[in-house]
């Protein structure tokens, strides 16, 4: 049964990217990170984070919120926290 803070859980997939999905109670749309890209939050999910980006639906905006190894952060908190320089 998918879980929401466990990303390996989520058993919906997103087009030819395979990327897992996720609804939420609120219709909410979350969107596994792509480890192959070349920014920083593809290579905090290279270094084993589990990342997910929300978005207001399916096809929506991005809210501003990520989903960090079970918990959900602003941008901004999630870069105070993992991208510390």
């Amino acid at each position: 049964m998918p879980t929401f803070t466990d990303i390996t859980t989520w058993t919906d997939r997103l087009g030819h990217s395979r990327l897992r999905t996720y609804t939420d109670e609120q219709g909410h749309f979350w969107l596994e990170q792509n480890s192959s890209k070349d920014s920083k939050w593809a290579r905090l999910s290279r270094e084993g984070h589990k990342v997910a980006w929300e978005f207001e639906a399916p096809s929506g905006p991005y809210t501003g919120r990520l989903l960090i190894d079970g918990d959900v952060y602003t941008v901004s908190e999630a870069t105070k926290k993992f991208l510390k320089a």
